[in-house]
């Protein structure tokens, strides 16, 4: 009978060469989804999103029902025409012999309450603007952030299965010493091992890679298409911050206009509210014919309420205290952004840092460290542990640089949406350079 230590390296040993197959499929596969993908770049991602996200759709529509709403409201009222039939009946004989009153009232805004209400409506629209230019700056901004991750967990994925095929080799080798009785029969099952966590690390990122592109394709489609990416940093510019005032770069901030768009409209409120408070005037002019006489006259009439107990204080305090709000909700949005530029200033700077020396210095280093490991190793000047740290040193800077890479870009389009998306909103124009390349 066996024993679980005399089942365990044969068990072991059957998943390694399943591992290692499985890894040669997902290998060639990789390369031939590679091969066949559509490449596409930032800018087109871009417009991809803005041409087919419903969001932008539906922010519009709210703003053109808003601009009716302003052509509505300053409409004068409609005319009235009444006719009026008194004295008919009872000891007259028809209503032939009833006096007539045909007229015409029309009610006349003397505060320019109906301009004061259009110009409210209009100020909203505005805003909804406003609104529709966050919304699209959010969605670009959104957009760039998934394409990054998107690129990331691509190129991770890549490098993972490298790492596979690495190991797949390294594995070969260190069999082919035990065989030969240069090595020790425990490196076999370090070898096993090696496969194994290395097929785990390829196909957690494989999943991590079609997750990300899911969440991708959602933004523009919700439709999967086989793409390959190209490096975000082949667009953007990382942006130089230094020589900018916090208030400044901030001024253009989408959610910034929307609130200053918000005060202005709530001014205006103000000043409707104090033109209601002005009675309006109501005139008519008309025909009256007395049955008794069957004469006829011309009459006028005049109408105007007097503003004594209704001078519409509450309307006007409420407005006032609304336009307060306002202003404090702006404030307190400006003290934000520029905390958040802060913060996403400081960001830019440790990956700009981290990047430099993992691409200059640490991965130049471990390159070097592994491909003298590898020939020392084959010499057999290096034991296998050694060798399988410099080799998990090598591409744990590949890995820490690629994400390093990914926090540049990302904090690069922070910033870049702090400041109104201007550089995204250029990357999506139609004849934007960056897209005719």
């Amino acid at each position: 009978m066996n024993t679980i230590s005399d089942v365990w390296p044969i068990w072991l040993g059957r998943s390694t060469v399943a591992a290692i197959m499985l890894a040669a499929i997902s290998i060639e596969s990789a390369g031939a989804q590679d091969a066949a993908a559509t490449h596409i770049n930032l800018s087109q991602t871009l417009r991809l999103a803005l041409d087919n996200n419903p969001i932008i759709e539906a922010a519009n529509a709210e703003l053109r029902a808003i601009e009716a709403e302003a052509r509505q409201v300053g409409l004068w009222d409609n005319p009235t025409l009444s006719a009026d039939f008194e004295d008919f009946g009872g000891d007259r004989r028809a209503i032939g012999d009833a006096d007539t009153t045909l007229s015409v009232r029309q009610t006349i805004p003397m505060g320019g309450d109906r301009a004061r209400a259009r110009d409210v409506t209009t100020a909203w629209a505005h805003a909804a603007r406003a609104d529709l230019a966050q919304t699209r700056s959010d969605l670009l901004a959104s957009t760039a952030q998934a394409y990054i991750a998107t690129f990331a967990a691509s190129e991770t994925y890549t490098v993972r299965l490298e790492l596979l095929e690495l190991a797949n080799s390294s594995s070969a080798a260190i069999l082919a010493r035990v065989e030969a009785g240069r090595a020790s029969p425990i490196e076999r099952s370090r070898a096993e091992i090696l496969v194994g966590l290395a097929t785990i690390a390829a196909r957690d990122a494989e999943n991590a890679q079609r997750q990300a592109r899911n969440r991708l394709y959602a933004i523009w489609s919700g439709i999967p298409v086989d793409v390959a990416l190209e490096s975000p940093l082949q667009s953007l510019d990382v942006i130089n911050y230094r020589t900018a005032a916090p208030a400044d770069w901030i001024s253009n901030n989408p959610e910034l206009v929307s609130l200053r768009a918000v005060t202005l409209a709530r001014s205006q409120e103000i000043r409707r509210e104090r033109a209601e408070a002005i009675p309006d005037l109501t005139v008519g002019a008309g025909w009256r014919r007395y049955g008794g006489t069957d004469e006829s006259a011309f009459i006028a009439t005049l109408e105007m309420p007097i503003p004594l107990l209704n001078r519409n204080q509450g309307g006007v305090a409420a407005a006032a205290s609304r336009e307060n709000g306002a202003r404090f909700d702006e404030d307190a949005s400006r003290r934000t952004l520029m905390a958040r530029f802060a913060a996403a200033a400081g960001r830019l700077e440790r990956a700009r840092t981290t990047f430099s020396l993992l691409d200059e210095n640490i991965l130049p280093a471990t390159q070097t460290a592994l491909e003298g490991a590898q020939f020392a190793y084959r010499e057999g000047a290096l034991d296998v542990l050694n060798l399988l740290d410099i080799q998990r040193s090598y591409f744990d800077a590949r890995i820490n640089l690629i994400s390093a890479r990914a926090e540049l870009a990302s904090a690069a389009i922070e910033l870049d949406a702090l400041a109104g998306t201007p550089q995204l909103n250029q990357l999506a124009a139609p004849n934007s350079t960056e897209a005719a390349q």
